[in-house]
């Protein structure tokens, strides 16, 4: 149920903390350094399944433009603002070709496309959504998705309930998005109801101050925001949060407890993406918090049976 990454090189302490705390699913992103080349990325992904005891989760970010990964050696194409204007078969034989390349490198996951929907202001998500018209976005997500499954991967779309009028970057700050409950549903969800009719992988929840759904917290730790997801969206697959160490929450949400309120709300799974430390405190909050009964045993067993079924698809 988590989704972990570390700083740096792997080394045989990393290792076998993995090997302990057998974490679900590994990220690997360039801010972390992990490696350098393709074939390191390679041996990294092989050396961490070596010390497994089920099936890992390898996940990176290639929406090309500017979100890629340049080190896989995986051609960084079009982003969503410049593949948009194209159509959606462009869209989907570019991201296809994309997550061909980390296919071939042991990842599993593609944590894309962009479903926010860009308000033509916030300057933001202007060069990763797909633009302003939700018909044309939830065309455009729906081919994304589609080319991510041609490659054989899991695709995500992200950030629930909706980034593309956010006043700010999440990986800094909180930022409010000041839209009102129905402008969401009109404007905001209709790409995410379209990426659920393609049957996307996972839904990603973003870190966002949302008055309109829930003045008290942040969308990642509000129960409304995944119950929206659930029952209005009607939503069933897996939901994973944002990095839980993004600036958006810290420091006053540590990521300890924001992991454990995400999935007593309903969530499936967290990533903690740059401290293995951090995830490890992660872990044992979530494991006190089984124990206690704030997040109860048969929960937490249908989200891992999510993340089994899962693996089921695409998964060697």
């Amino acid at each position: 149920m988590m989704m972990v990454g570390f700083k740096g090189s792997l080394t045989s302490a990393v290792l076998n903390d993995w090997k302990i705390r057998q974490f679900g699913g590994l990220i690997v992103v360039p801010i972390n350094q992990n490696a350098h080349d393709a074939a390191a990325i390679r041996q990294l992904i092989q050396s961490v399944r070596g010390v497994m005891a089920h099936p890992l989760l390898v996940s990176t970010n290639q929406e090309g433009g500017t979100v890629c990964f340049v080190e896989t050696g995986v051609p960084c194409l079009a982003g969503a603002r410049q593949a948009g204007p194209h159509g959606p078969s462009a869209v989907q034989s570019e991201m296809s070709s994309m997550s061909q390349g980390l296919k071939g490198l042991g990842f599993d996951i593609n944590f894309a496309p962009v479903a926010d929907v860009w308000d033509g202001v916030h300057l933001f998500m202007s060069e990763r959504s797909y633009g302003q018209n939700p018909q044309a976005v939830a065309q455009d997500v729906t081919a994304a998705i589609a080319g991510i499954h041609a490659a054989g991967m899991y695709a995500a779309a992200k950030h629930f309930p909706g980034h593309g009028s956010a006043d700010a970057d999440s990986h800094l700050k909180l930022p409010l998005v000041s839209e009102s409950a129905q402008t969401l549903r009109d404007r905001d969800w209709v790409p995410f109801r379209a990426a659920i009719a393609a049957r996307v992988d996972m839904v990603m929840v973003g870190h966002l101050n949302v008055p309109a759904i829930d003045g008290t917290a942040p969308t990642s730790m509000s129960l409304a925001v995944i119950q929206d997801l659930r029952s209005e969206l009607g939503y069933q697959g897996v939901v994973i949060s944002d990095d839980m160490q993004m600036g958006a929450l810290s420091p006053q949400y540590p990521p300890p407890a924001a992991a454990v309120r995400f999935l007593e709300n309903g969530g499936d799974m967290v990533i903690v993406s740059h401290d293995i430390e951090v995830a490890d405190a992660a872990y044992d909050a979530i494991h006190a918090a089984v124990q206690s009964g704030s997040y109860p045993r048969s929960q937490l067993d249908a989200s891992v049976q999510k993340l089994l079924n899962l693996g089921l698809r695409y998964m060697p």
